[in-house]
């Protein structure tokens, strides 16, 4: 037995911060789904979106080009959640967390083109 008292430990900072950052990086890759569904809808909503579906004056993007940048988000996704608990996130994942929503952005913008027409 100790003859000094024992001092409570403060809280550590640097779960939380590793948690917060999860789920700032989960909703990022979550909220590709309806971002995509949006952007569908208003490019439908412009008379190139609609002539797109009506005429078939859709631009023609490469479809390995969308499952890369898919790919790309999703591989940044999963890095991103991979984050421990005990320190606070590396630069290393905070720079995933910038390639998952640059991804996104790149996969918004495909769609987005392909009803440019």
């Amino acid at each position: 037995m100790s003859d000094h008292p024992r001092l409570p430990s403060a809280p550590s900072a640097a779960p939380n911060e590793a948690r917060r950052f999860r789920v700032r990086a989960l909703w990022a890759g979550l909220l590709l789904i309806p971002a995509t569904v949006l952007v569908v809808i208003l490019a439908l909503a412009s008379e190139s979106g609609t002539a797109c579906v009506m005429h078939g004056t859709c631009r023609d993007v490469p479809g390995p080009l969308y499952l890369c940048t898919l790919a790309v988000a999703v591989g940044a996704l999963i890095w991103t959640q991979s984050t421990p608990d005990g320190a606070p996130p590396a630069p290393a994942r905070k720079a995933g967390l910038a390639v998952l929503l640059g991804a996104d952005l790149l996969f918004l913008t495909l769609v987005a083109t392909y009803f440019a027409g």
